[in-house]
């Protein structure tokens, strides 16, 4: 295909996006995934578009297939935090905890200067969803306390902080 036209496909897959037709955005990055499967921006414009149509706009798109964009994205660049960033995020709202954890650590890996703040957005992102999973059951601390062990982890490793120092400063 000539990079003309997988320019014209991508900007009109990008147009799609900005004004929020995410179907015909995912439409668009499915087909340009199918006709170039070796440029991750295009699996990741398609994981993109696709989380988005499946979660607002009903569209036929399983988290399967958002997930194993994700995943090609990050397996064609693997040096792009954003795409594990997302895909560890995507993975938090469909309650795949364990593979959310590792995107965000395979991010912060990626790039040490972001750790801090990768750490802190998983605990927070990882226990708000959690906690709306889960509603009334939450309200246990015995049942809680798993999940905010987990998040209150990888607060202190956002603050570079031992659960020891951490007790003594409370």
């Amino acid at each position: 295909m000539a990079a003309d036209s997988s320019d014209k496909k991508l900007q009109a897959g990008m147009k799609a996006m900005d004004e929020g037709d995410f179907k015909k955005a995912y439409t668009a990055f499915k087909k340009l995934t199918e006709e170039e499967p070796g440029v991750a921006e295009h699996w990741y414009c398609r994981a993109e578009s696709g989380n988005y149509a499946s979660g607002m706009f009903g569209a036929k798109v399983t988290p399967e297939e958002i997930m194993e964009s994700y995943r090609k994205a990050i397996e064609i660049d693997g040096d792009r935090v954003d795409y594990y960033q997302s895909y560890g995020n995507f993975c938090i709202s469909i309650n795949k905890y364990d593979e959310a954890e590792k995107a965000y650590n395979e991010a912060a890996q990626t790039d040490e200067s972001m750790e801090s703040s990768l750490f802190a957005e998983f605990a927070i992102e990882y226990y708000n969803n959690v906690m709306a999973t889960y509603g009334e059951i939450m309200e246990d601390p015995k049942a809680r306390a798993p999940y905010a062990k987990k998040a209150l982890a990888y607060m202190l490793k956002a603050l570079e902080m031992s659960p020891e120092e951490a007790k003594s400063l409370l």
